[in-house]
């Protein structure tokens, strides 16, 4: 990963952290580097939830790696995608996705020797019922 993908990554992290703090959890960032969880929170509702935040500046898509997400051991992994349309400008915050993991399998596309989730304009249309829906996250 390139210093402004690792970059990228981190401020994902520490945004998602912040949200989830101003929304009532009690999230704790796991350590390390290639990882699939970034986050552990549990909600103000005792939900117990593993984020794993994704986050891009300019645009593309988000690797969301090699796993089918149709097992319910996934039933508490939940995707936070940022994209930062201007990563220097610290007045504008990134375009937000929520997407639980069962539902990451049903618009994933493939990429590489994994999948990921477009953010081209032709595959907007599969992310507009996740922009902001925090519902996800009791």
């Amino acid at each position: 990963m390139s210093v402004s993908g690792h970059a990228t990554g981190m401020a994902g992290e520490f945004h998602a952290m912040e949200i989830l703090h101003r929304r009532g959890h009690q999230p704790a960032l796991t350590l390390g580097n290639a990882k699939t969880i970034d986050i552990f929170s549990k909600s103000p509702t005792g939900q117990i939830y593993e984020i794993s935040v994704k986050a891009i500046r300019g645009g593309g898509k988000w690797g969301i790696g090699k796993e089918e997400y149709v097992d319910p051991k996934h039933s508490n992994l939940i995707f936070m995608l940022f994209w930062y349309k201007d990563f220097n400008d610290i007045s504008t915050p990134p375009d937000t996705w929520i997407i639980p993991a069962t539902e990451a399998e049903k618009i994933k596309r493939p990429w590489h020797a994994q999948s990921g989730i477009y953010l081209y304009k032709e595959h907007l249309y599969l992310l507009e019922p996740y922009k902001n829906a925090w519902q996800y996250l009791a």
